[in-house]
């Protein structure tokens, strides 16, 4: 007779494990942590098993147990989406900031929005109405995307587009700024060759072509031909490698604007800012 306690499945205890045992008995690792003697039934082990299996096989706890928090909010996450980093945090203060301090007629722009949980953060953490649209060249993402816009009651434009080829045609007169926020795939298939904790996620998410600066070129050169004449503010993640490179493309489209790299958490170059 197996012994199903969770004193004995944790017997060598990692964080992921608590919190996937957590998940398959539906309690909070707080109760798994102080409740040793509880015993799984056949279902709620079965569950923990195949969750272990899947942690085995690469994929992240987050997108396992299809949750990750961001800025402080809950999103639904799962394996067609870029699980979302606290790296990225850094765009959304950065523009949260910037939208509190101005009384510009703003449109805010989230390109690549995956889970959505860019613009959703910067919404709920501002006390205006910003029009936003979000875009995404992936079905599977968007109906992520859809589903967290649905759970926070976030006022956005959600669109299927490569870039922005979908919203390359409006009208932008009303507005006096354009806020554009990008996490798009920057890294090269080499990188993720050697980062085993990427390599289930979308390779669509995280891989470009030009030593990763493929879709940021052609990103810069639609808002140079889609906004030629309004005041832009774009905030980009980047590999730290490619700091003076990324710089260099952006001066090449915007030789006026003012550039801007934000570290991260660890003290690595994380995010270009371009400023118009």
């Amino acid at each position: 007779m197996f012994n199903f306690s969770i004193k004995n499945l944790l017997s060598h205890s990692t964080l992921e494990k608590e919190i996937l045992l957590a998940r398959s008995i539906k309690k909070d690792r707080i109760f798994v942590l102080t409740h040793p003697e509880y015993k799984l039934s056949l279902n709620q082990y079965w569950h923990f098993a195949y969750y272990l299996f899947l942690l085995n096989r690469g994929y992240s706890v987050a997108a396992i147990v299809q949750h990750k928090e961001f800025f402080g909010l809950n999103f639904f996450v799962n394996k067609h989406v870029l699980i979302p980093r606290p790296e990225t945090e850094i765009i959304t203060a950065e523009i949260i900031k910037e939208i509190t301090n101005s009384s510009e007629k703003t449109l805010l722009i989230d390109v690549g929005t995956g889970s959505a949980c860019i613009p959703i953060s910067i919404l709920k953490n501002i006390k205006k109405n910003v029009t936003t649209i979000a875009l995404d060249i992936s079905t599977k993402a968007l109906k992520v995307a859809k589903k967290n816009i649905f759970r926070h009651s976030a006022n956005i434009e959600l669109l299927k587009s490569n870039l922005l080829n979908k919203i390359a045609g409006r009208n932008y007169q009303t507005f006096d700024k354009i806020i554009i926020t990008a996490n798009l795939p920057y890294l090269t298939d080499h990188q993720v060759a050697q980062s085993p904790s990427i390599q289930r996620e979308p390779k669509i998410a995280l891989v470009a072509k030009e030593n990763g600066l493929a879709l940021y070129r052609q990103l810069f050169e639609q808002i140079k031909k889609i906004f030629p004449k309004k005041k832009i503010l774009i905030l980009a993640e980047i590999d730290p490698s490619q700091n003076e490179l990324i710089q260099k493309l952006a001066n090449d489209f915007f030789p006026q604007a003012r550039l801007e790299i934000k570290k991260d958490l660890s003290g690595l170059d994380r995010t270009l800012k371009i400023s118009t």
